[in-house]
């Protein structure tokens, strides 16, 4: 269980700031209340940051990446619960999973599968860690899978259809994993829908002809390809 005094550090006080400038003190303390009790209630450490030179990374795209930061507890239910899907019968797929934050909100909403895609050796232990606890301390009936392995080479399988990013990588990055996700909805034509949370810039989505943009909100863009 994350100890309070390590949270007290100079990435979080930054990002409480941070927040504070985009979305005001009240939708802060909101994320901060949400994520201490989501990793209070499972006794898990998904809330510090981590940057990716202090990780083990063997991946020609290390320098693609972007920090670790799991995604925030309030906004993921606020966004995922929204899609058009029935979680019962759905394959959630997280790219760039770090610590396994999305993959148990995702089992939370209950989720029939759900898969983890992370390049860093040192965050897919901690991973697995975390969703052993989580199956032990929750009632969850999500099959979990964590993939050690680079987004531009994974072969999305055929019943995979909730993308999930939370700002993993840059736009080239992106365009890869895009022609893989293209070649597995070729493969196996069905509706896949993409929530990108707060892109930060990243318009490989926006750009591409086949993503139907139907949702734009301050958390992110969801996205349908059908």
């Amino acid at each position: 269980m994350t100890s309070i005094f390590r949270l007290i550090n100079a990435a979080n006080i930054a990002r409480v700031f941070r927040n504070i400038f985009k979305v005001g003190p009240i939708t802060t303390f909101r994320y901060i209340v949400s994520d201490l009790l989501f990793d209070r209630r499972y006794q898990i450490d998904t809330i510090n940051t981590e940057r990716l030179d202090n990780l083990e990374i063997d991946s020609v795209n290390k320098a693609s990446g972007t920090y670790y930061e799991g995604v925030n507890a309030y906004v993921f239910q606020k966004v995922f619960s929204g899609l058009d899907v029935v979680v019962s019968q759905s394959c959630f797929v997280d790219y760039g999973s770090g610590k396994g934050k999305a993959m148990c909100l995702a089992a939370e909403l209950g989720f029939k599968k759900v898969i983890g895609i992370e390049f860093s050796l040192d965050l897919v232990e901690i991973c697995q860690k975390n969703l052993e606890i989580f199956r032990q301390k929750s009632t969850s009936r999500s099959e979990f899978e964590v993939i050690h392995m680079d987004a531009t080479e994974y072969t999305l399988p055929p019943d995979a259809n909730v993308l999930s990013f939370f700002n993993p990588f840059n736009e080239a990055v992106t365009d890869h994993v895009i022609e893989k996700i293209m070649e597995s909805y070729t493969q196996t034509p069905r509706t896949i829908w993409v929530v990108h949370l707060y892109p930060q810039g990243n318009q490989a989505f926006v750009k591409h002809p086949r993503f139907q943009l139907v949702r734009e909100s301050k958390e992110g863009l969801i996205f349908r390809l059908t």
